[in-house]
């Protein structure tokens, strides 16, 4: 029996999308393998193997100490953390000891794959240009300040949930069982990322949609329970000083407008040399798009615009703000120290959805131009011109980065030397693998043992 279709009223407004075809699941895997590949090969081999702060110490312990099912609901830093927490349950269940590092991220980086293919798809309603599609869709891994900490770790993997959950409020579902896949995903995102709540008042945008309602209740019903969870197991307080406008503002232009057009190693050198002014304008571009979107774009295209650009600036202030830290009060370094800048992963997702909004613009003026195919030959030109800028800038940060993992400690190096430890040790005995930022995972000799056989 044919799958049974939402009946979709033809608006006006809204940009043609021709319907799912069997070489269009292709595009979507083709995505998925892609953008999976990608996250690993921006990863330096060492940091493929080390374990990164909550990846080990909190969600493959839990998976040791509590057991695969009852790690899956535990809170940690008030909130719940459901795809993390699957991938340690699964790496406990199925890994040798000594591939745990490897597994973990490569299960961060399978599931970022798995999220790139869901942008490509729900991105349709809004970029009918197929090209615009995949570079939107590629966003997930190629952000160019991504693989310092976000990539191919469990603990940031919760930045391309949001990522993501925005792209699906967005999109209108074809189908019931598409809309039942895209449920289960946006409840089990919402349960890995609380800062899901940010969405809920764009899901009053067309709320009387029947085929939108089960992704957006699978958002509501996680971020509720994320709501009660950090009731019951509250956050505790950074302890620092609250962060001022000036260093607020000025930390969203160097960690969310910047590493879209300046290597991260040359960032600090950067503002040093051109300031606010130079930050500024490498803004306007983005603030370009957003009046191009505005005015030239669908109802849909519009809001989608909207939506992007304030929440490249929300998400980037309401983290910090959130998280104060002395090395985010910009305002206040020195040129030598701001030469030396610390750039923090709060922006990776503001400058993803910047990116999009230049890509939102591009597509507009391309379905424009097509439109209008006569008068088309600068604006044409523009827009594929800016099209390959975009694709360029992203590509030539591609290659393997410096990490926060970059230095170790490597994973399997340690679980061979530690084997011979244990062999002198009673079997009920434990040893501490290291990991990153001091941190540690209490391995069992037994387990350690049982591998090595």
């Amino acid at each position: 029996m044919a799958q049974r279709e939402f009946v979709v009223a033809a608006r006006p407004d809204a940009p043609s999308v021709p319907r799912a075809h069997h070489h269009q699941v292709w595009w979507v895997i083709s995505i998925g393998v892609a953008a999976a590949a990608a996250a690993w090969l921006r990863l330096p081999a060492i940091a493929r193997d080390t374990l990164w702060a909550e990846d080990g110490r909190d969600f493959l312990q839990a998976a040791l100490d509590l057991g695969p099912i009852n790690s899956l609901v535990a809170p940690y830093a008030g909130y719940l953390h459901t795809f993390p927490r699957i991938v340690a349950s699964l790496t406990v269940e199925l890994v040798p000891v000594q591939y745990y590092a490897i597994a973990m991220s490569a299960g961060a980086c399978i599931l970022a794959g798995i999220m790139a293919s869901i942008v490509f798809v729900c991105s349709a309603d809004v970029l009918p240009w197929m090209p615009a599609r995949v570079i939107t869709a590629m966003l997930t891994v190629m952000a160019p300040l991504a693989p310092r900490e976000v990539l191919g770790n469990e603990a940031n993997l919760h930045s391309l949930v949001l990522w993501t959950l925005f792209w699906i409020v967005i999109y209108r579902p074809r189908t019931k069982r598409g809309g039942l896949w895209l449920g289960v995903f946006a409840l089990l995102g919402s349960l890995t990322e609380i800062q899901a709540v940010l969405l809920l008042p764009l899901m009053l945008w067309r709320l009387r949609d029947t085929a939108r309602w089960i992704p957006r209740a699978g958002i509501v019903l996680g971020a509720a329970l994320q709501i009660l969870v950090t009731l019951l197991w509250p956050r505790g307080g950074s302890g620092n000083a609250p962060l001022g406008a000036a260093s607020i503002g000025l930390g969203f232009f160097i960690n969310s407008v910047l590493p879209i057009w300046i290597p991260q190693k040359s960032i600090g050198p950067a503002v040093v040399w051109g300031g606010i002014v130079l930050c500024l304008v490498l803004f306007l571009p983005f603030v370009m798009a957003l009046v191009v979107s505005l005015k030239f774009g669908s109802n849909t295209q519009r809001i989608a615009a909207a939506g992007l650009f304030v929440g490249a600036i929300v998400v980037y202030c309401l983290s910090v703000i959130e998280n104060p830290q002395t090395f985010y009060d910009y305002a206040q370094f020195s040129p030598d120290e701001m030469a030396d800048v610390w750039l923090a992963r709060y922006g990776v997702v503001p400058s993803m959805l910047l990116c999009a909004l230049a890509v939102l613009a591009i597509a507009i003026v391309v379905g424009r131009i097509k439109l209008r195919p006569s008068r088309s030959t600068i604006p044409r030109l523009a827009a594929y011109g800016a099209a390959v800028a975009l694709v360029v800038l992203l590509v030539v940060q591609f290659v393997p980065q410096d990490t926060r993992r970059s230095g170790g400690p490597a994973w399997q190096p340690q679980i061979l030397a530690l084997r011979d430890v244990c062999a002198s040790l009673p079997g009920s005995s434990t040893v501490d693998v290291a990991e990153t930022i001091g941190w540690h995972v209490a391995v069992p000799c037994s387990l350690l043992q049982r591998s090595g056989e």
